[in-house]
Order: C-alpha cells, then sequence, then structure tokens
C-alpha cells in the first residue's frame, strides 16, 4: 500500500481509499468496517472540501517541468540539517503501526488510536522493548547502535555513528530482509544518508538519557526506565519542535497563535482519535523537497573541494546520500559521476553492496546545524557550512531523476515522468482531490494569491507564456495545485516561511499531533525542559539535543 517516498494509497475516514486507477487516473474505493480499523487514518482539514476540478496531466507535468532545475537560493538563516530532521518528523508523524505488528491481538479503540498520528517518536522505539525487543539492547532501556566500517575515519567506527543493521540475521527473515537494512522501526529513516544520521542522533539522544536516569539513585526496573526515559525524550522533542523547528518552517506569528490560542479549523474540538489531513501529508508538508540541496559539504572527505581535487568519488552529492543507505543505496562507493546513467544503473543493479556504513560517510553534524554558540570546536569555516535551499517553488534538478529504490518504481508505465519528484507530488495531490489554494484560502479566510502572484512568484519559479498559455494557463490561474500553492506563499508572503493556507496547515496538524500524544507538551503545560546547556534558560532546540547526545564532544559531533 505504501511506498517509500510516500503512500499511493490514502484510506480518508468517511470517504474509503483514495488511489490510482489501473488507467492511470484517480479513484475512490468505498470504506468497509475492516479499513475503520486496519488502515492508517486520514482526513480533510476542512471536512467535506475537495477538489472537483481535476487538474490535466498536461498541466501537471509542464508544471513540473517548470519547478525543476533552475539555479535556485540558498537560505543563509536555515542551517540544511532541518530538511531531514523534518523528514525524519513526517516519518514519526505517518508511521502505520500496523506494519510494525500486525499479528497481535489488539481491541478496536486500541486500533483506531494506534493509527492516529502523534508525535511519539514511534518510529525510533517501535512498541517499545517488551512488544518488541528486536530494536532494543538485551538490557531492555537502550536502543541498538551500529558501528561503522573502519575506513579513513577510526574515530567514527565506534559504536553509535550508524544504524543498527540486520547482518546476518537479515537474510533469514520474512519477509527476507538484506543484510545491510536498518534494524529500526521504520525503514524509511534510511532511505538516504541523511536522515538516517539524524536517527542514529536521536537513538543516541535516548540512550543518554537512559543513563542518566540510571546513574541516579534510585532508577527502577528496566520497564521503568524505559518508560521515563521514553517520556523525558519525547516531551524534549516536542518542545524543539515548537521552539526551534516549526519557527523555521513556518510564520512564527500563526504558531504562537495556534499553541497559545488553540486551533480554530483542524479539529478543533480534540475528537477521540486524531486523524492526519491530507492537505498536511500530500501538500504542506513537503515543503522540505524545495530545501533540498544539489550537494553538500558532508564532511572533510566529501566535500566540493575534494570532489574538485580527487573527483566523483569524493563527491558529497544529493545521491552519494541515496547511495550511502541501506534502503534507496548499496553502502557501497563508486567513482562514476554521481546522477548520471552509470550511476544510476548501478545503484539499481545491487552489485556493488556493502553491510554497514564506511566511517568516512559519517556526518559531520557541526556542518549540517548551527553549533557555533557552543565555541570555536564547533564551528566549521563558513565555506564549509550547508544552508537549506529556500523555502521556494524551485526544485533541484537531481530531484527530476530519483533513483527507483526510492520509491518502489520497478516496471510502473511512464517510470521517466515518475522519477520526478516534483510531478509525483503534483499527481499524489491530483489523487487525493485536494482543494486547490484558492479554495483553502476562502474556506481559512486567507486574502488568496493573485493571477500575477501565481505566475510570477518573488524569487521562484517564472512561469514563462510559452509554457502555460490560454485554457492550461487559466486552469493554473484559478485551481492551483495546493502543493504549489503554498510553496507561492513562502515566496511571497512569508519570507521564505509558510504563510496563508500553509502556514495554518501545518501548524494546526503540528498542535493537534502533539495533543494527541501519549506525552504531550500541549496537554503537559507546566513542562520547561531539563537537559542540555540552555536548559536554565528554558531553551532546548535541535542544537541543544545534539550538544547533549553527543556528550558535549565536538571531536564526537565532527569525528573525522
Amino acid at each position: 500500500m505504501s511506498s517509500r517516498h510516500g503512500r499511493e494509497a490514502f484510506f480518508i475516514v468517511g470517504e474509503g481509499m483514495r488511489q490510482i486507477g489501473s488507467d492511470g487516473r484517480p479513484e475512490s474505493v468505498a470504506p468497509n468496517s475492516l479499513q475503520d480499523t486496519t488502515e492508517f487514518r486520514f482526513s480533510r482539514f476542512v471536512p467535506g472540501l475537495r477538489n472537483e476540478r481535476e487538474n490535466s496531466t498536461n498541466v501537471l507535468a509542464k508544471l513540473a517541468v517548470a519547478m525543476v532545475g533552475g539555479a535556485g537560493r540558498t537560505d543563509p538563516t536555515l542551517p540544511a540539517g532541518y530538511t531531514y530532521l523534518g523528514q525524519f518528523v513526517d516519518h514519526d508523524m505517518t508511521l502505520d503501526k500496523a506494519e510494525l505488528d500486525l499479528g497481535q491481538p489488539v481491541d478496536i479503540p486500541g486500533l483506531l488510536s494506534q493509527r492516529s498520528p502523534t508525535l511519539d517518536l514511534d518510529s525510533l522505539y517501535g512498541k517499545g522493548p517488551q512488544e518488541q525487543p528486536q530494536w532494543y539492547e538485551d538490557d531492555g532501556m537502550h536502543l541498538r547502535r551500529g558501528t561503522p566500517l573502519n575506513f579513513e575515519s577510526p574515530k567514527a567506527a565506534k559504536p553509535g555513528f550508524d544504524l543498527p543493521r540486520w547482518g546476518a540475521q537479515g537474510a533469514g527473515l520474512t519477509p527476507a530482509l538484506a543484510p545491510r537494512r536498518a534494524r529500526i522501526p521504520d525503514a524509511r529513516n534510511d532511505e538516504n544518508l541523511a536522515v538516517a544520521q539524524v536517527h542514529t542522533a536521536f537513538i543516541r539522544f535516548h540512550n543518554c538519557v537512559v543513563d542518566d536516569i540510571l546513574a541516579g539513585a534510585t532508577p527502577g526496573t528496566p520497564q521503568e526506565v524505559f518508560d521515563r526515559a521514553r517520556g523525558i525524550v519525547t516531551r524534549h522533542y516536542q518542545w524543539m519542535l515548537r521552539t526551534d523547528y516549526l519557527p523555521r518552517m513556518v510564520d512564527p506569528a500563526v504558531v504562537d497563535a495556534v499553541f497559545s490560542q488553540g486551533r480554530r479549523f483542524f479539529e478543533r474540538h480534540g475528537e477521540r482519535d486524531a486523524t492526519m489531513p491530507v492537505e498536511f501529508s500530500g501538500a504542506a508538508f513537503r515543503l522540505g523537497h524545495s530545501m533540498i540541496r544539489t550537494a553538500y559539504n558532508w564532511n572533510k572527505h566529501f566535500n566540493a573541494a575534494a570532489a574538485q581535487a580527487q573527483g566523483p568519488i569524493r563527491s558529497g552529492h544529493l545521491f552519494r546520500l541515496f547511495r550511502f543507505s541501506g534502503t534507496s543505496g548499496t553502502l557501497a562507493p563508486t567513482d562514476l559521476p554521481p546522477g548520471s546513467a552509470a550511476d544510476l544503473a548501478d545503484l539499481e543493479s545491487g552489485a556493488n553492496v556493502g553491510e554497514v556504513l564506511p566511517a568516512n560517510w559519517v556526518a559531520d553534524f557541526t556542518r549540517l546545524f548551527d553549533m557555533r554558540r557552543f565555541g570555536p570546536a564547533f564551528t566549521p569555516a563558513p565555506s564549509d557550512m550547508n544552508f537549506a535551499m529556500a523555502i521556494d517553488t524551485q526544485i533541484v534538478d537531481p530531484l527530476k531523476s530519483l533513483p527507483i529504490a526510492s520509491f518502489g518504481g520497478v516496471g510502473e508505465p511512464d517510470l521517466a515522468l515518475k522519477r520526478s519528484l516534483a510531478f509525483r507530488n503534483l499527481a499524489r495531490g491530483r489523487m487525493l482531490g485536494l482543494p486547490s489554494g484558492q479554495q483553502l484560502a476562502y474556506a481559512l479566510q486567507v486574502a488568496p494569491l493573485t493571477a500575477s502572484q501565481i505566475i510570477n512568484g518573488h524569487g521562484g519559479v517564472e512561469i514563462p507564456d510559452s509554457l502555460f498559455a490560454g485554457a492550461d494557463r487559466l486552469q493554473l490561474e484559478t485551481n492551483t495545485p495546493l502543493w504549489f500553492y503554498v510553496l507561492r506563499e513562502a515566496e511571497i508572503g512569508g519570507k521564505n516561511r509558510l504563510s496563508g493556507v500553509g502556514a495554518i496547515i501545518v501548524a494546526e496538524t503540528f498542535h493537534r499531533a502533539m495533543q494527541a500524544s501519549t506525552h504531550s507538551v500541549v496537554n503537559d503545560t507546566a513542562f520547561r525542559p531539563t537537559l542540555g546547556p540552555g536548559a536554565s534558560q528554558g531553551r532546548f532546540d535541535m542544537a541543544d539535543l545534539l550538544h547533549y547526545a553527543f556528550e558535549g564532544k565536538a571531536d564526537m559531533l565532527n569525528p573525522h
């Protein structure tokens, strides 16, 4: 039902399954009682509001072409690590826990709540050490760690710098798992190296909290230690999202209004079982795709200077981040030009594979997040720091040719078009019947973008007359696909942050997911952070999380 880069079928409460039919057109399948309890639960941000004016494939394909391949702009205020923190968060919010343990009996209310979106770090913890010990060390408290292959960076070839992997056990499991596959609850967190390294940082974070509890006078039983650690980790994680991540992505005034005054639109009364609005998962929270860079100054081994001196084998190109993962890649090096036809063919052949991450590919986190407040040892050279691309309507060129393994597209028709991330996002929005940007602007009482703003933007893609004219242009101006619309809003009114429609959707969905969580900073209004160097000031941001998780040591955040 799901692909690695996103679902191709969505169960929407009250509507049934929305999917692509055999003729390539969107179709709906009537709901039944089994789906009501076994499918992850999606909904509509505004009940009943959907787009009956379907955009043509021609319009979507031409818009995808326009969005991909420009020079793009970086945002010098937004470190690139937040791109992949956002991907980690997305997987946490949309993990279908039915996939974790299908054989376990559970009551109907339990099933419904399990398929509700929360920010409880299910993608890190699964169902906990009692029900799923495969994710944990034998003590039932610590999460498993992985150890990279000792190559070029001996300090990084130690436990905790890679995801745990199945190794020899992988071949004996059903369904069969490759030895290199990550031994974590959500395999999507190993679909590229950047999100995989973020996941390893959260493993460290949890394990450090466990160690601190064990060092106390009365830690309790292993289950009590784990439960206490999960609560501490989850609340700090939510605090970081609320105070650091969200204001970087969304107009801070909208975030503050939602978290201080409550939701105005989405599930405003806190219905018993939370749902995930398709407008969030299918459009607004795909903002991260516009933040992706073509290449990264990943560490001292793989950056622009090394690639220039030693060729493609030292490149920090985006496709190398796919290659050095266990789900989309092979964990094995190549000197083929990244993104070339030969590179893609080699990547997809699976002929050259490794079983663990080479140590020289461990992240230098000081290049991905702003750690400068902690001193010179945490401060990379200005030319080495990675900033995200601006949140706008431009998508970098490599994303028009995704590796097949990253989205499960083997054997699909129109594969060249389906490799395009922009087209896939736009087509998914049509499949879901997402409202147009204009429809939601009216419903959410936001001034809609004008036709001129839709076409010309502000620093993003300009739609040329040669590409859109006549009926196609009118369709784009008056029935704008929601994903494109919210990115256009970010250009024009949000200073490269979501504003208007996009800001309301994202802020209210995050608020609802926190409210529905077992451990919730929305419900526990007295919570204040106690971990990390910023706790005395009430601060716990991603830099504080990393500083705490890596024991305050610069040579662990950059072990090269």
